[in-house]
């Protein structure tokens, strides 16, 4: 689940002439002798060495097939990465991304009063997306209630931002100030706007079950609007078939005969006119290779549909521990669920007050998942592993990170005042298969209990 490098986009920069000259001298060949197994004129041989005739992918393997070695051995390696920063001061140069709507029919529109930064788009295999939100005042004409298929959270930085969510037991309207986070099922219809008269600001983090979220078009530019007595959960089955489809690129004819049903009834229940029966759905989960939770999980009349986390309730949440973490600098740091009252769900995210004492040598450790830290305060500095070296990264308030979790790595945090023994703040947002159980302990004394003893035993530090 890397990052990878820009994408090279000039043929020359490939380097692929230069790469099948060495290839040929390491062999002892003359130019002659590759010119005859590929069946062409020493001329066109050094035209494709020197760069000055472009390989098409017939002559590509050709080329390889004679060196005797794989057609990717020709490239460059890709380069990749385990984690992505974003700076506060880059954050304007990300191009936002447009909400788009559509309805049954398929026509679109854009939802414009709000401005979309993703944070972490270079990664592939996200199973959390998330993004910086520029939220702007609307006026009650301009509201539009959508739906996409996920679990959202999000953190208000700035300003005030009015939530809008219907659910089956009525409208929600409230208000979040700077500090407050929400979490609810933003299948949904919902919206957000600004509850002044200034551009509010928060972070936003989606989740979707069974598969990572940029493998389809449950990212925000695929939402749906709300239809006056739309049933919020049975023709949720209905959205999500739809926006199957339309993800993989296939077209209603297609799909339809895929299910062996005629084009009509395939329309008309995308478009909510027409029943989804079991047997079309379990042909739609073959066709999508999808669990039959992914169209039902979501659709239960499951409580709660929303929880809201207030700022000043959050110095009173309980502090948790993390798991098999022993050395003196975890016991430093401090973590408050943001999002203990929803009850099951996908992604578990955190306010963390992050303290590591000066003078020790931190170790680093792996867990299963993905994690997501934005910094609210003070100054975050990773540790990790790239090609086995440790390297570092210093993080401000502002800057963000996106980190496969599986590779080692450690997240130290300190305050900026000299005259304060103060921790660095961060959100930090876990997707974790297991679970967050596996993530944080329930009974603190076991785990204070386990990190004397490793201290006693002078256990040497390392990845968990």
């Amino acid at each position: 689940m890397p990052v990878f490098g820009d994408p090279v986009l000039d043929y020359r920069s490939l380097r692929l002439g230069e790469t099948i000259r060495q290839l040929r001298k390491h062999k002892g060949w003359m130019m002659r002798t590759l010119a005859s197994r590929l069946s062409i004129s020493v001329a066109s041989l050094s035209a494709i060495e020197n760069d000055k005739a472009v390989l098409d992918v017939e002559r590509l393997v050709a080329v390889a097939d004679a060196l005797g070695v794989r057609p990717d051995v020709l490239f460059p390696r890709s380069r990749s990465c385990h984690y992505h920063v974003v700076r506060r001061s880059t954050l304007e140069s990300i191009p936002a991304v447009p909400l788009k709507a559509t309805d049954r029919t398929g026509a679109t529109s854009t939802v414009g009063h709000n401005l979309i930064r993703p944070l972490a788009a270079p990664f592939v295999g996200k199973h959390v997306e998330p993004f910086h939100i520029t939220v702007l005042p609307a006026a009650d004409s301009e509201v539009q209630l959508v739906s996409h298929h996920h679990e959202e959270f999000f953190f208000v930085l700035r300003e005030r931002v009015e939530l809008r969510l219907k659910t089956p037991d009525g409208l929600v309207v409230d208000t979040l100030g700077a500090g407050d986070c929400a979490y609810f099922r933003s299948y949904l219809p919902h919206c957000l706007r600004s509850a002044g008269s200034s551009p509010a600001e928060a972070v936003h983090v989606l989740y979707t079950g069974y598969g990572a979220t940029d493998s389809e078009q449950g990212h925000p530019t695929m939402s749906f609007r709300d239809r006056p007595g739309q049933d919020a959960f049975a023709e949720q089955v209905a959205l999500k078939i739809t926006a199957l489809r339309q993800s993989d690129g296939v077209s209603v004819s297609e799909l339809a005969s895929d299910l062996k049903i005629g084009v009509r009834r395939l329309t008309e229940i995308e478009r909510g006119r027409r029943p989804v029966s079991i047997e079309l759905l379990l042909g739609v989960c073959r066709r999508f290779r999808k669990p039959l939770e992914y169209f039902l999980a979501s659709t239960l009349t499951e409580r709660p549909f929303y929880f809201f986390q207030r700022a000043s309730d959050i110095s009173q949440l309980p502090v948790r521990k993390r798991r098999r973490l022993v050395d003196r600098g975890w016991a430093e740091s401090e973590y408050r669920s943001l999002a203990a009252g929803f009850g099951p769900r996908g992604m578990y995210p955190y306010y963390a007050k992050l303290r590591y004492p000066p003078g020790a040598v931190p170790s680093l450790h792996e867990h299963h998942g993905q994690e997501f830290v934005y910094v609210l305060n003070g100054e975050v500095t990773l540790m990790t592993l790239v090609e086995e070296e440790r390297v570092s990264q210093r993080l401000s308030a502002g800057d963000v990170c996106f980190i496969d979790s599986t590779v080692p790595h450690r997240f130290l945090g300190m305050g900026l005042s000299p005259y304060d023994d103060s921790r660095a703040e961060v959100v930090d947002v876990y997707w974790c298969p297991l679970g967050e159980s596996y993530l944080f302990a329930e009974d603190l004394t076991a785990v204070e209990e386990a990190a004397s003893a490793a201290s006693a035993a002078e256990a040497p530090l390392g990845s968990s």
